[in-house]
């Protein structure tokens, strides 16, 4: 089920996803409008977390409440395709409906991630997600490709709408096959407020570093999102064949790589590999500063999927095995993810005042140096030694 869930839920998520900015583009959106749609999504994370963290640690059924949010996310993609029917704010309710999306989206996939690290061993995550992310990469690279022709052979925007609507049902697929893992809730023990795990915190300062290197590399990180996207449309004329072949090649480079992060990983630790990654990616600004064709910008994307693929996979890795095996393992999981969600949602804004300011070649270069930058503190994480007394304290 675990499978079928990343199957259904990669074909539905690349159908309408890749596309969505320059939907919004075509329907009149702005720089900063483009930019939100990568920032929005966070700050509904942020004001989401703490109440259903809350809530998550009181009920009786955490497992039916992640599987319902799963429904209620996948209902978005309905909406979006719907947009075009409004007479007015068509850009602005794209925005909206993308980040709203978000809110039930995070609180469900931080359930994934603790129902993940009960049902699966340590020393199974690297083949099982290397696995599991080889068929998602393989099927949404299909959806993307198959999407990507018919949006240019469809007329605007009924194109557009009917393959949002067949995310939507596959999202629907996805959110069932969510609903039938074979998931055994345990009994519950009283849980620990947020403040009370932020002082045991204290004794876990890998989990610590960890999240304040995973903030900074996510800001820089995510700060040339949108830029990508506004100079693929604007600059390069990017239609949407482009915008599917650059999320294919980053795919392909995923799917080819997925096995070898796992390998490094089960060698050198998650840490390092998941610095090495990191590396990778902060030289992808670099490459795409003097870029002019989008044959080469694919090339690039091929190589970007490659590095990304490790880091996307060994980030859950990393914080699966920094989790303390006690009660607050969901609070852990809440506060790695407000972290990391507030700076997705500072990053993509500010980065576009950034390009707007000192123009593209020179935003390029800077983003890889703080890309590099960041990517040395998560190599000092990943080096950091802890005291045996700590762990053997519930803390990592």
């Amino acid at each position: 089920m675990n499978l079928l869930n990343g199957i259904t839920f990669s074909i539905g998520y690349n159908m309408i996803m890749p596309f969505v900015g320059i939907f919004a583009i075509k329907l009149g959106a702005n720089n900063y409008e483009v930019s939100l749609i990568n920032s929005l999504p966070a700050l509904m994370a942020l004001i989401g977390i703490l109440p259903a963290t809350i809530f998550i640690n009181k009920a009786k059924n955490v497992f039916k409440f992640a599987y319902i949010l799963e429904y209620i996310t996948r209902s978005f993609y309905l909406l979006v395709a719907l947009v075009p029917f409004m007479s007015k704010f068509r850009p602005e309710a794209v925005v909206l409906f993308v980040g709203l999306l978000n809110l039930p989206a995070i609180v469900a996939g931080m359930c994934w991630q603790s129902f993940m690290s009960d049902l699966i061993p340590e020393e199974f995550r690297g083949k099982v997600f290397a696995d599991r992310n080889i068929w998602t990469g393989v099927l949404g690279t299909a959806a993307v490709f198959i999407t990507g022709i018919l949006l240019d052979r469809i007329k605007f925007p009924y194109g557009y709408q009917i393959m949002f609507f067949i995310a939507f049902l596959f999202g629907i697929l996805d959110a069932y096959y969510y609903s039938k893992f074979h998931y055994v809730s345990h009994k519950k023990e009283a849980s620990a407020s947020i403040l009370d795990s932020l002082k045991t915190m204290m004794q876990s300062k890998k989990f610590i570093y960890f999240s304040l290197a995973s903030f900074i590399f996510t800001f820089t990180w995510m700060m040339a999102w949108p830029i990508f996207t506004i100079y693929k449309v604007d600059d390069l004329h990017a239609n949407n064949m482009w915008m599917s072949i650059s999320t294919i090649v980053g795919s392909v480079g995923s799917i080819l790589t997925y096995k070898w992060w796992a390998n490094l990983a089960d060698r050198k630790g998650n840490g390092i590999a998941l610095s090495i990654s990191t590396l990778l990616i902060a030289i992808i600004p670099a490459l795409w500063a003097k870029v002019t064709s989008l044959f080469v910008g694919a090339v690039i994307d091929f190589f970007g999927g490659m590095a990304t693929a490790g880091y996307t996979m060994l980030s859950l890795n990393w914080l699966l095995e920094l989790l303390p095996d006690h009660k607050e393992k969901m609070n852990y999981i809440a506060i790695y993810t407000i972290v990391t969600q507030f700076a997705a949602f500072l990053s993509p804004i500010a980065g576009t005042w950034f390009y707007e300011v000192v123009g593209y070649e020179a935003f390029m270069y800077i983003t890889t140096v703080l890309r590099v930058l960041s990517s040395l503190l998560l190599f000092a994480v990943a080096l950091y030694k802890t005291e045996k007394s700590v762990l053997n304290k519930g803390g990592v």
